[in-house]
């Protein structure tokens, strides 16, 4: 069956599971950038990677027809060698996300579309770190980058050209990669192009400084989607564009008994970023003056009315908060009809009745 079944199916469950453990109506609160887990005590705080668990930090290689080879940390030359690697095409390093490994179906998914647009693609597997109690696992994504962007540095003076890297990253992976691209300055005086960061993760990183999480400042573009700002998200614009899914807050549900709580609409990114790659410029979002006017999806009034595109043909100049309406099911874009606010999903996340101050919600 093909990938947009188990993605459809996998979504679903997600739906499921998320309306059965969230018993609150999903739209009760407008939201503030506060949201789940702001703060985690000693999170910031230095950490360390020994030696000997370096083994733990994998290197997996896609090319060629979907074929895979795994290398070690200490392999940056083995890994420059590999048939799969071409140095004159740009070059993708995927960070997943808590509890993930490149052994699940997210890496594959992703990775296959990359590698089907002619990039190199090398997925990083730090399962050994990010299986762990979450506030340590967010924690120990600072040494995890470093030592990811010590292999970089690496790949670089043995040919890669690092103007062609590319980092991409879905939650605890969204913030990782920042830590890998600060690293990566550091190391060579250079920036990575480009870091796409998918609904990058809020709990433990609400509160931090730009330096501590994802900043416009690691890349020389970054492109941030957020799809569940109040929840496993971040309310907080970090990237030179900034698009809020359906006002960012929650999705629209494709099942009508359940809605598409925090757990579904955390991962209903990586279907959007999968619709966006195979459908290029069909996800067409509307400039914003903030997030909150993105939150009321009260974009539509901005006058005059400006337009950036989700997928890899973003304009880069086109610097900003950006609301992006979608559809309930794949493939999502509703192309030029997601300019026309009666398309907009949820005009408004709830507003108060005049006349005896009971919630309403649209």
């Amino acid at each position: 069956m093909s990938v947009n079944y188990y993605l459809n199916l996998f979504l679903s469950i997600c739906s499921i599971i998320s309306g059965l453990c969230d018993s609150s109506d999903p739209r009760s609160e407008q939201g503030y950038p506060t949201g789940l887990m702001s703060v985690c005590p000693g999170s910031t705080k230095p950490a360390r990677i020994p030696r000997s668990q370096l083994k733990y930090l994998l290197f997996v290689v896609q090319g060629l027809g979907q074929s895979r080879k795994k290398y070690t940390y200490w392999a940056a030359r083995s890994i420059a060698k590999d048939p799969r690697i071409n140095f004159q095409r740009k070059t993708l390093l995927l960070a997943l996300g808590y509890l993930d490994s490149t052994n699940f179906p997210i890496s594959s998914m992703l990775a296959n579309e990359y590698e089907a647009r002619d990039y190199n693609v090398i997925m990083v597997d730090y399962q050994r770190f990010a299986t762990v109690h979450y506030y340590l696992a967010s924690r120990l994504m600072r040494p995890v980058g470093k030592h990811i962007a010590e292999v970089l540095t690496q790949l670089t003076e043995l040919g890669l050209n690092a103007s062609k890297i590319e980092l991409l990253g879905f939650s605890l992976g969204g913030q990782t990669v920042s830590y890998i691209a600060k690293n990566f300055q550091r190391f060579t005086g250079r920036n990575i192009s480009k870091i796409t960061a998918l609904e990058p993760s809020g709990p433990c990183f609400r509160t931090l400084a730009p330096n501590d999480r994802l900043d416009a400042s690691n890349a020389d573009f970054v492109e941030v989607i957020h799809t569940n700002i109040d929840g496993y998200g971040m309310a907080a614009r970090m990237g030179h564009v900034d698009i809020f899914v359906n006002g960012g807050e929650y999705q629209p549900s494709e099942l009508l008994l359940y809605p598409c709580t925090s757990t579904c609409s955390h991962f209903r990114v990586l279907a959007l970023w999968v619709s966006a790659l195979k459908n290029p410029g069909k996800f067409i979002a509307i400039k914003c003056d903030s997030i909150q006017q993105a939150r009321d999806a009260k974009c539509y009034e901005r006058l005059p009315t400006e337009t950036n595109l989700m997928g890899l043909k973003t304009n880069r100049s086109n610097h900003g908060i950006f609301y992006l309406s979608t559809s309930k099911g794949y493939p999502y874009y509703l192309g030029p009809n997601g300019l026309n606010s009666e398309y907009a999903s949820w005009k408004q996340i709830s507003y108060v009745n005049d006349n005896d101050d009971d919630e309403i919600y649209t």
